[in-house]
């Protein structure tokens, strides 16, 4: 049940099945374990606001830095992927075909920036994460 979850999930946020992609697969789910370490690390500034500091010494403002950096470049490429226009096209659009008709379309008083498309895989993203664990 669980493979099937995240079968979908990942078919609809970004039009792959992680499961089936070898390097691929093993990047994403890397990129997703680490975030939960990260969610689950103590953080001083977090209880402690003036020992932030603390924080820079441990090494963790920077591990975490390095994982938002990795996960903006996997966005970047998945972006990428979706531009080209030697890509095959897919009989079902995934969400981010839908984002990308959006800005491009202009159809919205708002323009739809590339940060904004990338944070809401970042949801995505997560809502996977969290349904592959349980």
């Amino acid at each position: 049940m669980m493979s099937l979850t995240s079968t979908i999930t990942c078919r609809l946020a970004f039009g792959k099945r992680y499961e089936d992609e070898g390097i691929e697969r093993s990047r994403f789910h890397a990129l997703l374990s680490e975030t939960q370490v990260m969610f689950g690390s103590f953080f001083f500034a977090d209880h402690f606001p003036f020992m932030g500091w603390v924080d820079k010494l441990t090494g963790m403002i920077s591990r975490l830095q390095k994982n938002f950096n990795e996960f903006d470049k996997f966005y970047d490429e998945l972006l990428a992927e979706h531009l080209d226009p030697r890509r095959p096209k897919s009989a079902q659009e995934d969400i981010i075909d839908v984002l990308l008709q959006i800005r491009k379309e202009r159809g919205f008083k708002i323009d739809i920036t590339w940060d904004q498309i990338k944070g809401v895989l970042m949801v995505r993203s997560s809502i996977y994460f969290f349904e592959s664990k349980f």
